[in-house]
């Protein structure tokens, strides 16, 4: 045992698959057929619970590739207690309101936010036609050289920053704010 507390995965901003695998132990079942499945997991060092779900899905565009994917949201200890006793409803993505892990491509977890970033309504829908204008004006001008072709991926990137004269502004996610 460490001389240091153990860390929330709460905190954790990418999680391995090992540490989920030496951490979490299956509580409670919910539901399982061939391809999902719900179980109440419980972090061993920290006791905190989780909600996860897993998916199989065969990718009949990769040949019929199998791919696992992995979901596990965090729960309150009334949830705990509400879904173990089938009081409570737990199905992806309905219940899914908060941030969440989720595995990717590359083995480790990382924090999604299903809410997205709503202190921004609207912002991605300018960007996105401002990137559409840029396009047109691009092809209209039948720029293609290899340095246009950088600057413009250059312009496009700027517009994903941070507004610095907006107060506030949110760093990137790096998963749930400990209580």
């Amino acid at each position: 045992m460490s001389a240091f507390p153990p860390v929330s995965l709460t905190n954790i901003r990418v999680v391995t698959e090992e540490m989920l695998q030496v951490r979490l132990e299956t509580v409670k079942t919910l539901a399982e057929d061939e391809n999902e499945a719900y179980l109440i997991e419980k972090d061993a060092e920290t006791g905190e619970h989780y909600l996860h779900y897993a998916v199989r899905h065969v990718n009949v565009a990769a040949g019929g590739a199998e791919e696992a994917y992995h979901h596990l949201m965090p729960l309150e200890h009334d949830d705990v207690i509400a879904l173990a006793l089938g009081a409570q409803e737990y199905a992806y993505p309905g219940f899914w309101r908060r941030p969440y892990l989720r595995n990717g491509p590359g083995g480790g977890y990382a924090w999604y936010d299903p809410d997205g970033a709503p202190e921004e309504p609207g912002r991605y829908e300018a960007i996105a036609a401002e990137i559409r204008a840029k396009l047109e004006a691009f092809r209209h001008e039948r720029r293609g050289g290899e340095e246009e072709v950088a600057r413009l991926m250059e312009q496009v990137d700027r517009l994903f920053e941070p507004d610095p004269t907006k107060s506030g502004a949110k760093s990137e996610n790096q998963g749930p704010s400990p209580d």
